[in-house]
């Protein structure tokens, strides 16, 4: 898709100058007043409509949306009215919205996020949280037997597991 959007004129083959790479101001972070962050992907313009509303953008500003000669002044007007509010108020303001906007959320904070939460995409065991298996079938329920190991802890038994005898050290004996 890259190198036919590059044959087309509509990809350079530079950094952060495209629609994907971090050159588009509608597709990526930008730091809130607490030093947080908020994740954009309003690609289509339906989604940037009611990004650009929500946001606040005044229309000049929204208008650059096609002009990637524009695109640098947008993402300064983007971040400078992320800058004026925490990661929490702006996630109440898009809350609900198909604006395509979401907090970035720490390691600590993803499993209690109420989506992730509703698909059992973490669990815990053994008082420690961790990413639930994937894929999931209906042969094996998603439960984890035991917690994470320590590097190069359980090698014997997991070389067992596998079946690789070579790695256990004891010739598969």
């Amino acid at each position: 898709m890259i190198h036919g959007m590059l044959a087309a004129g509509g990809w350079q083959d530079r950094r952060s100058a495209n629609l994907l790479d971090g050159g588009c101001p509608f597709y990526g972070t930008y730091e809130t007043s607490d030093g947080r962050y908020m994740a954009v992907g309003a690609l289509e313009q339906q989604f940037y409509a009611e990004f650009t509303e929500l946001l606040g953008l005044e229309a000049e500003e929204a208008g650059a949306r096609g002009d990637m000669a524009r695109w640098g002044g947008l993402r300064e007007a983007i971040a400078a009215r992320f800058k004026a509010k925490t990661r929490d108020e702006w996630t109440a303001v898009f809350e609900g919205s198909d604006a395509c906007v979401a907090p970035v959320l720490s390691l600590r904070e993803a499993p209690a996020h109420p989506h992730l939460a509703a698909r059992s995409t973490f669990t815990d065991h053994g008082g420690i949280t961790q990413p639930a298996p994937a894929p999931r079938f209906s042969a094996t329920p998603g439960s984890v037997r035991r917690g994470p190991a320590r590097p190069g802890a359980g090698a014997a038994e997991v070389a067992r597991d596998w079946d690789l005898p070579e790695l256990i050290g004891d010739g598969g004996a």
